[in-house]
């Protein structure tokens, strides 16, 4: 599993995520397509439009062949797209990761 510590801001037109239940899972955009769900932890009991958020988020669906796949594009300080399905929701922040194999 990939585990991540990152900085993320929701960006949503006239919508806030106030209030919200855990976990929080959207997908997150690696590029070139490649879309992974990740479960928000925090203290936050609820998100707001453009406020930054420190979190955790485990990519509980990254195994060893997804990892391998994703490798090249991880580094950090990147930017990873926030989507729930085709609808962009926010940005994160990578600032470091791990990843714990054989899952």
């Amino acid at each position: 599993m990939l585990s991540a510590k990152a900085e993320i801001i929701f960006t949503l037109d006239g919508r806030n995520y106030s209030g919200c239940k855990y976990p929080l899972r959207p997908a997150f955009r690696f590029g070139d397509g490649l879309l992974f769900s990740g479960n928000i932890k925090s203290n936050a009991t609820e998100y707001l439009n453009n406020k930054k958020y420190l979190v955790d988020i485990e990519f509980f669906t990254i195994g060893d062949d997804g990892f391998s796949v994703i490798k090249p594009y991880l580094s950090e300080g990147m930017d990873l797209v926030m989507q729930e399905g085709s609808q962009i929701i926010g940005l994160a922040r990578l600032n470091s990761y791990t990843y714990r194999g054989g899952h």
